[in-house]
């Protein structure tokens, strides 16, 4: 019983985070302060980027989806959410959240930017955006306490994220995907250039047609790295936890690392869903599409 007494107090403020509730303790014991109040609102804009041309996106606290467009300009949507104890208090909250555009010719810059001297927890404000990009761009995508998720896009990504994990479906193009703490799961439909993906604290798993002609390494440092017996590698070093070689004679750059996690190279199936939250047996993926 006295243990019982001992960590209930700890238990109710781990149970309070995670629902999104204050917490305060006092002389009388612990006390919750339930975020009833919430508020949302939209930032959307549309712009002409030229072929081959750049778009970025910079977000703190929340996920980045990127789409095909449906003709030849950009499309960004971002949507903040925030949460407080009263819906007035979370307006207020909201307005301390800005997104910022930088647009050139050949570049669109989008961030997000919390203002008034205030650090936000990714409980009380955070920003989704979606994306919806013309075939041949090149992307840069930051962001952390959120997913990635890339999904029939054909360009040259580059995906960074903390606290979150990257989720590929239907992907051509060449793809560099960097993740501290998440997971990664790639289903490439075609490559035309290098791949990269590389995690601390998670686990990858990059689905390839057999057809592919590429140069393959694989390793996972505290792991197992797992080719499919159809993806046929001519390996010139190869172990339980390193694969190095060539695919149908060699081609583009493959490199998957990780350092805590597995390494899963599959035949490609197109089992990769976006709706699904995590990836195989190699590890679980969190894309976070909204609280």
């Amino acid at each position: 019983m006295t243990l019982r007494l001992i960590y209930l107090p700890a238990l109710l403020a781990v149970a309070a985070l995670a629902s999104g509730c204050d917490v305060r303790v006092g002389e009388n014991g612990v006390s919750l302060d339930v975020a009833r109040g919430k508020a949302v609102d939209e930032w959307t804009k549309t712009y002409t980027v030229t072929p081959c041309g750049t778009v970025e996106v910079v977000n703190v606290d929340g996920p980045i989806v990127v789409e095909p467009a449906t003709g030849p300009q950009v499309e960004i949507r971002a949507t903040r959410v925030a949460k407080a104890k009263s819906d007035e208090e979370a307006r207020e909250l909201l307005k301390m959240v800005e997104v910022r555009e930088n647009v050139a010719p050949a570049r669109i810059a989008i961030q997000t930017v919390s203002g008034g001297g205030r650090t936000f927890s990714r409980r009380s404000v955070h920003v989704e955006y979606r994306v919806r990009i013309p075939a041949g761009v090149q992307v840069s995508l930051k962001t952390e306490n959120g997913g990635i998720g890339l999904y029939d896009v054909n360009a040259t990504v580059a995906a960074a994220t903390t606290n979150g994990g990257v989720r590929g479906t239907n992907v051509s193009g060449a793809v560099s995907a960097h993740v501290v703490n998440g997971g990664i799961v790639m289903d490439m439909a075609r490559a035309a250039g290098p791949i990269d993906l590389e995690t601390v604290n998670g686990s990858i798993r990059l689905d390839i047609a057999p057809d592919l002609n590429a140069n393959i390494e694989a390793e996972a440092v505290n792991g197992v790295v797992s080719p499919d017996d159809g993806l046929k590698v001519e390996t010139s070093n190869r172990s339980h936890t390193r694969i190095a070689g060539k695919l149908n004679g060699g081609g583009p750059r493959i490199s998957a690392r990780t350092v805590n996690g597995g390494v899963r190279l599959r035949v490609r199936d197109g089992s990769v869903s976006r709706d699904a939250e995590g990836g195989d047996e190699a590890g679980e993926v969190a894309l976070e599409q909204g609280r």
